[in-house]
């Protein structure tokens, strides 16, 4: 786990769009993985990743998301776009359920 980890905060760190999309952060991280067992990502077939992905070869979708977020949650500098927007809309949310900004 901790090789993913590691690999999962230098991607963040080196590719920030990453950092809001998970469907590309494990096909990044399935790539290096896959190079890594010596077999050539471009020559690999579905049927020959799926059975890598079931017999545990490959890091699950799952683990990916929740290092991620473990990641993100500890170094708040890794987290992305999205998450900051949807932060900015529920402060405002909140502020105008709590009557704020409404007073002249």
């Amino acid at each position: 786990m901790k090789i993913i980890t590691k690999q999962i905060e230098h991607l963040l760190n080196t590719v920030p769009s990453l950092r809001d999309n998970d469907k590309r952060l494990c096909t990044h991280i399935w790539y290096r993985q896959i190079e890594d067992k010596g077999i050539d990502p471009y020559q690999l077939s579905t049927t020959k990743f799926l059975h890598l992905y079931a017999a545990g070869k490959v890091c699950s979708d799952a683990t990916i998301q929740r290092l991620r977020a473990k990641i993100q949650e500890t170094n708040p500098a890794l987290r992305g776009q999205k998450y900051l927007e949807r932060q900015i809309k529920m402060q405002a949310k909140v502020k105008k359920d709590l009557g704020y900004g409404n007073c002249k």
